[in-house]
């Protein structure tokens, strides 16, 4: 088919399209403007909403994970892990963590970071919830300048900074079984516990930081005394078995416990990191109390197994001392051995400080020697086989002085009693050592075979035999006897029976026939007692009674 065109004229009457020009800008250019302008106030907004960027540093990533894991404070959610990495040389965990702008101002220096997850101690099972949710990073806001980079703790601190409270400081030069979380207690109950621990500057000792929580916190003042409450304490000394235990928490865990004098007295409590010893008991704390005291010297010529330093010192029971030194000094030049002993006397235990000011402190005990004051030892305890120093008078002992040419003076020592008593025992064997004693045993031999002779010979048979002969006359003397007196007593009898009936009870013959009875009474009595006689001495048939003994 052949395609028509319009002709010449047919085009010349097509009307033209007048074209007019605009000025400005089109409005379809608005849209990506308004679009660009919102992106930039979200953009704006979104940075100024986001907070800040933090990396804490961990020693293992156990349960983290990178968009999962929350940052909480008081179990609000605050932010969100972004990467879990390993450092550079492997020896530590980095985490990174985007944060609200609202904790930005908390992030400072000494702020505190770590892992909560399920944990059991000595203080209790913690993190319980985490079972189901899963660990989070925990935080404790610190004091000091803005900070981006952190060192997480290893454990969760046992005190955080919104718990009230006081931090106190104890040194002691062995810590013994108190770990970190262990309790604090005053009078049994629990008000604090340790933070830390660590060696002293000086490499001398330790340092131990505790938290008292408030209000007893109060109770701390500058007088204050700390000591050892873990697990049992057992001693044994002169004094016997003594076993203390604070509590079955401080047993398992250990613990410190405190006390402070004077606590019902006006006192202001202690500054915060006031500095305490920490003893090693209660028992050393008492001894500390006694400030002052005063060396002397003891020789003792005997044993002294069981005496140790740190053995007490008595008077009358007392103790007002104890035992610092036990030493053994050998002089070959004068062949001699020489046990001395330094003990310690505390004055404030007997009442002496007073007297010692502006005087000698040995003047008094110079007296007292010269009275006659003298050390003893003496067993403390049977079962350990403990020593004590013994103090007291020994009037019967040599006079003496109390000797001041030492270093020490030295109070002049008696034998101990066990000595003593050995010393009895050996004069008594040396004075029966000193006895003639084969003589006297062959003086005894002699007399022992002289009487066995008397006994075995025939004179003292032939006397054995005549005595039986006696008695079996003497036993039918008095049978004889017997069947004849037998039948005038019951002749007797009858006779005062007749008389009864025909005397009345009030008559002269009444009368008369009763002294009689009693006569013949008596008359019976008599010969019984002579036929008992002559049955236990029938000799005397033939000697008579006064060959009787």
């Amino acid at each position: 088919m052949l395609e028509e065109h319009p002709s010449a004229l047919e085009r010349d009457e097509l009307p033209e399209v007048a074209v007019k020009k605009r000025r400005g800008i089109s409005l379809v250019w608005l849209i990506p403007l308004v679009a660009g302008a919102i992106a930039i106030w979200l953009g704006y907004t979104t940075l100024q909403e986001k907070g800040p960027t933090i990396r804490v540093v961990f020693d293992d990533a156990e349960g983290l994970e990178a968009g999962k894991t929350r940052v909480k404070y008081r179990n609000v959610e605050v932010g969100l892990v972004d990467e879990v990495s390993l450092s550079e040389d492997l020896s530590h965990i980095v985490v990174t963590a985007s944060l609200d702008k609202s904790v930005e101002a908390h992030m400072k220096e000494g702020t505190q970071f770590w892992i909560v997850r399920p944990r059991i101690g000595f203080g209790g099972v913690s993190g319980l919830g985490t079972l189901l949710s899963g660990a989070y990073v925990e935080f404790d806001p610190g004091a000091g300048n803005s900070a981006h980079d952190f060192v997480g703790l290893p454990e969760p601190p046992p005190i955080t900074s919104r718990v009230p409270g006081t931090q106190f400081v104890l040194r002691t030069d062995r810590l013994g079984p108190i770990g970190r979380g262990a309790p604090v207690y005053y009078r049994n109950i629990a008000v604090g516990q340790v933070l830390a621990y660590r060696l002293a500057e000086d490499k001398q000792g330790l340092v131990v930081n505790i938290f008292v929580d408030a209000p007893n916190d109060q109770l701390v003042r500058p007088s204050s005394r700390f000591w050892n409450a873990s697990g049992i304490n057992v001693s044994l000394g002169a004094d016997g078995v003594d076993v203390a235990m604070e509590s079955l928490e401080a047993l398992l865990a250990g613990g410190i416990a405190f006390d402070t004098p004077d606590i019902s007295q006006p006192g202001e409590p202690a500054a915060a990191d006031t500095t305490f010893p920490l003893f090693a008991s209660f028992r050393d704390v008492t001894e500390a109390g006694y400030t002052e005291r005063i060396p002397y010297l003891v020789e003792f010529d005997g044993s002294v197994r069981g005496l140790r330093p740190g053995s007490p010192v008595e008077f009358r029971g007392m103790q007002i001392g104890a035992v610092t030194d036990v030493r053994l000094e050998i002089d070959a030049a004068q062949d001699a051995v020489r046990i001395p002993v330094t003990l310690e006397i505390e004055p404030q235990r007997i009442g002496m400080e007073h007297e010692a000011e502006g005087v000698e402190p040995y003047t008094v005990i110079a007296a007292l020697v010269e009275r006659g004051l003298r050390a003893q030892l003496k067993s403390g305890n049977l079962l350990t086989g403990e020593l004590l120093v013994d103090l007291d008078f020994h009037p019967d002992s040599p006079p003496a002085k109390l000797d001041r040419s030492g270093t020490y003076p030295e109070i002049p020592a008696v034998p101990a009693q066990l000595e003593a008593l050995t010393a009895s025992v050996t004069t008594v064997l040396n004075k029966l050592a000193a006895l003639p004693l084969p003589e006297l045993v062959e003086d005894l031999r002699r007399t022992v075979q002289g009487i066995d002779s008397l006994v075995t010979s025939p004179d003292t048979r032939g006397t054995i035999a005549a005595l039986n002969q006696s008695a079996v006359r003497l036993d039918a003397l008095i049978g004889t006897l017997d069947q004849r007196v037998g039948p005038f007593l019951i002749q007797a009898q009858s006779t005062l029976a007749s008389a009864d009936g025909v005397v009345g009870a009030n008559s002269q013959m009444r009368y008369d026939l009763n002294a009689v009875l009693k006569e013949l009474t008596g008359a019976a009595r008599s010969i019984r007692v002579f036929a008992d006689y002559l049955e236990r001495h029938p000799e005397a048939l033939l000697r008579g009674k006064a060959g009787v003994p």
